[in-house]
C-alpha cells in the first residue's frame, strides 16, 4: 500500500499548468516539514517535499493557498525518472502525488482583510444591559 499524509507549509505559491492533450490542471509546489528531533547544534532540521496536485484540487491550490500557508494533504509517493538531455544521465526524483489538499488556515489575503476591519464601538454604553 502506498499512502501518505503530510502537514506542512508552502515554500512558494503553487504553479498551475495544464496537460496539453487533455487540459487537466496540474499544480506543483513544495512544502516544508520540520523533523521531530533536534540535531547536535540544537536546531530542528527541515525536509522540503515536492508535491503534485491534479484535477480540480490543482485549481483550488492555485486560487486559494499561498506561500506560508499550513496545508494537509493525502496522497502517494511517486518515484519518477528522466534522462538529462545535456549529459545523457538518468535522473531520479521523488514527489508526493495527490488530489486531496486542505488549507489549515486562511490565506494571508484574508488575514490582511481582517486586520483592516474597523474597530466597532458600542452604541449604548449602559451598564444595566446584561449583554
Amino acid at each position: 500500500m502506498n499512502s501518505t499524509v503530510l502537514i506542512g507549509r508552502l515554500t512558494k505559491d503553487p504553479e498551475l499548468k495544464y496537460i496539453p492533450v487533455t487540459g487537466t490542471p496540474v499544480a506543483t509546489f513544495t512544502i516544508a516539514i520540520d523533523r521531530d528531533y533536534v540535531n547536535k547544534e540544537g536546531q530542528k532540521e527541515t525536509d522540503f517535499i515536492p508535491v503534485e496536485v491534479m484535477g480540480k484540487s490543482a485549481e483550488y491550490c492555485a486560487s486559494y493557498i499561498t506561500k506560508g500557508i499550513l496545508v494537509a494533504l493525502k496522497g502517494e509517493i511517486r518515484v519518477d525518472s528522466y534522462t538529462d538531455k545535456k549529459t545523457g544521465e538518468k535522473r531520479i526524483f521523488t514527489k508526493v502525488h495527490t488530489k486531496m489538499v486542505t488549507s489549515l488556515e486562511s490565506s494571508k489575503n484574508n488575514k490582511e482583510n481582517k486586520e483592516e476591519t474597523p474597530n466597532l464601538q458600542a452604541i449604548y454604553d449602559d451598564p444595566d444591559i446584561p449583554f
